[in-house]
């Protein structure tokens, strides 16, 4: 197998650029940054504080700072601690599906669609963009922790 040469190679980039433009899925340029697509526009239609007007499609967990997260809707601090990543992740599911129904219910259907985004979430994807041996400080925590210790020993 003989290698290209590097003429070859970028007429094969050309073709390839052609082909693509002619699909409309880059625009022609003739500039040497041509290959480069703009992910702003996609980037932006992401929010961690939905206002009623939008319309969300999924959920999607993340780990960040504290203070990143201060404007998100569901957040929780996890700080180094003994609880494994998923016992970590199902508190935090918890916590999120329980931390609306204990308040006044203002947008009903809100916070049943924010629910329901929740639990389709994959369990292996909330433990692996959850950080490992930590403990959950955030308002209703230890009540979570308790119920699950007592929904642990009824069931044995």
């Amino acid at each position: 197998k003989q290698r290209k040469t590097k003429a070859a190679k970028e007429a094969e980039n050309e073709a390839w650029q052609q082909i693509l433009a002619e699909d409309g899925i880059i625009e022609g340029c003739d500039d040497e940054d041509g290959d480069v697509v703009d992910d702003t526009g996609e980037l932006s239609q992401l929010t961690g504080k939905p206002t009623p007007q939008d319309v969300i499609l999924c959920a999607v967990p993340v780990c960040a700072p504290y203070s990143v997260l201060s404007q998100y809707k569901y957040r929780v601090k996890l700080t180094p601690g003994a609880v494994k990543r998923g016992k970590a992740s199902k508190q935090c599911v918890e916590m999120f599906l329980h931390s609306e129904n204990d308040k006044k219910k203002s947008d009903d259907v809100g916070t049943k669609r924010d629910n329901d985004l929740i639990k389709l979430v994959n369990e292996n994807e909330w433990v692996q963009a959850i950080i490992g041996d930590v403990r959950i400080t955030s308002a209703g925590a230890s009540k979570v922790a308790k119920k699950q210790k007592g929904n642990k020993g009824k069931s044995k």
